[in-house]
């Protein structure tokens, strides 16, 4: 009896239920591929990760709690969720096509600081403790920068917790404007769905592991609807617009695609 593959089958043999984000997550913009971001965006799609990557998915969301509980046994003054409506803290911009769900705020010395709770490996854990998140993790850093700019909070109390060790490492993230700036363009771009592949072609290591994959390089299409149409792009006011003029009803569908890499010359 082979366990191990055992319960790797029990994972293909359950349906992965995992509801589809609708919309610009503060968690995804940081990825250094746009195309993939505007792919989940208007509704493509994703490939179910392997049983091994959705158990760290599960432990991940697990450990977060734990670290939660750690805090509030420290004497931390945490507000995991809004207390208006008992949910997770939200925030939003372009009309809620861009969203950011934060851990938690933590109040102190009468003001507001955002927490984000990350756990690691113990190589990625050593990297970012020593350089910082800036530069260990970019994709984490663009995820709370966004984040603080959408909730007009000036600092973010990044806790990374080593999974091989239990170990605990902070740091205090300062905002900064111009980064901000910077993420919502992108959010803009793929909004309007001018965006373009990272790799020339399929073989590209970038592309291996990704949840669009079939969609980007293999022409997997999603149901036929206005936000998946190459004719609509989503506007600041939270709408959708159709270059063909349709309003709701797509009368001459076309999934979106993004455009191909583009050779440095």
């Amino acid at each position: 009896m082979e366990i191990e593959k055992l319960i790797d089958e029990g994972y293909e043999t359950n349906e992965y239920r995992n509801k589809q984000r609708l919309y610009i997550g503060a968690s995804g913009i940081g990825n250094a591929c746009l195309a993939t971001v505007a792919f989940g965006f208007r509704g493509f799609p994703e490939t179910p990760p392997a049983p091994k990557l959705r158990r760290i998915f599960r432990d991940g969301n697990r450990i977060e709690s734990d670290v939660v509980k750690d805090l509030r046994q420290a004497g931390v003054h945490l507000l995991e969720n809004d207390p208006m409506s008992g949910k997770q803290w939200e925030f939003t911009a372009q009309g809620g096509h861009v969203i950011g769900h934060a851990d938690g705020l933590i109040e102190e010395d009468e003001s507001t600081i955002l927490l984000e709770i990350k756990s690691m490996n113990d190589a990625r854990w050593k990297k970012c403790k020593k350089e910082g998140v800036k530069y260990s993790d970019r994709h984490y850093w663009a995820q709370v920068q966004l984040m603080m700019g959408m909730a007009k909070i000036s600092k973010t109390v990044f806790v990374f917790y080593n999974k091989n060790t239990s170990e605990y490492n902070s740091e205090v993230v300062e905002a900064d404007e111009i980064e901000y700036a910077s993420l919502m363009a992108k959010a803009e771009a793929i909004m309007s769905g001018d965006v373009e592949k990272i790799a020339y072609n399929n073989d590209d290591w970038r592309c291996r592991g990704c949840f669009q994959r079939e969609s980007c390089w293999e022409g997997r299409t999603p149901e036929p609807s206005q936000r998946s149409c190459a004719n609509a792009r989503a506007e600041k006011d939270g709408s959708w617009s159709c270059s063909k003029g349709c309003h709701g009803t797509c009368k001459d569908w076309m999934a979106w695609a993004p455009k191909d890499r583009q050779a440095v010359v």
